[in-house]
């Protein structure tokens, strides 16, 4: 009957299993530290592109922020006139630029603000990739202004409100509705129409309001600038901190 024998297996000695660890730890270690370097790599990726996109979107309010400034400066010089008018009491002379006055004064004028970037920074967690921090703390200074400008908007829905309970009582609808043209903006009237009152106090109730829609106006705007001030170094210290163009 054949025997068959076990080969024999060699035993390790200590230093052997030492050694295997020793080269286990490094491998695992070595690679703990490839995916940092790959998540690094990544962040530093997505950091350049978040900031990429930040800048459009301050370019995009930039725009917005002027565009809305020479609006609402050109309607605070339309109040105005209105104003004189009524001081002047020659309404009835000048009734087709106080019927233009008149219907600009409340027209709406709200600040939307492009905020892609940022929401996406915030709802995503991708602020933990962005490094500067001195990036973070103007991106958050200009994103925590906004609802200044807000406040005074909400503020302005008020005082508008207030001076069209008047103005329904002084200008006729029928060429309110007769100015408003196909654009959307206002067209001087080419007659002089009538007014539905020329009574003194109802006038100057009018130019009241006019008056507070002015100072609000004003308050917007500066508030305006100096987002827009916020927006340019922010965009400027973007540049220069990711070397962007």
């Amino acid at each position: 009957m054949e025997v068959h024998h076990h080969p024999k297996v060699e035993k390790k000695n200590f230093k052997e299993y030492l050694l295997e660890g020793l080269m286990i730890f490094i491998a695992v270690t070595i690679g703990f530290f490839a995916e940092k370097i790959r998540e690094n790599i990544s962040d530093r990726e997505k950091e350049k592109d978040l900031m990429q996109s930040l800048i459009i979107d301050l370019k995009e309010d930039s725009t917005t922020i002027e565009n809305q400034i020479k609006t609402s400066q050109q309607r605070q010089l339309y109040s105005d006139s209105l104003i004189t008018i009524v001081h002047d009491k020659n309404v009835i002379e000048n009734s087709a630029s106080f019927y233009y006055y008149g219907r600009i004064t409340a027209r709406w004028l709200s600040f939307s603000n492009n905020s892609r970037s940022f929401d996406q920074m915030k709802n995503g967690g991708l602020f933990r990739v962005i490094k500067n921090d001195n990036v973070v703390k103007q991106l958050m200074a200009y994103y925590e202004y906004i609802p200044q400008i807000k406040n005074l908007e909400d503020r302005q829905v008020i005082v508008d409100n207030e001076y069209r309970k008047i103005a329904v009582q002084v200008f006729d609808p029928y060429i309110f509705n007769q100015m408003l043209n196909a654009a959307d903006t206002i067209d001087r009237p080419k007659i002089a129409p009538l007014l539905l009152t020329t009574d003194n106090k109802t006038l100057l109730a009018l130019a009241g309001w006019a008056h507070y829609s002015i100072s609000n106006r004003f308050a917007t705007t500066e508030a305006e600038k100096k987002l827009l001030a916020k927006g340019e170094e922010l965009i400027t210290l973007v540049k220069k901190e990711y070397h962007l163009k």
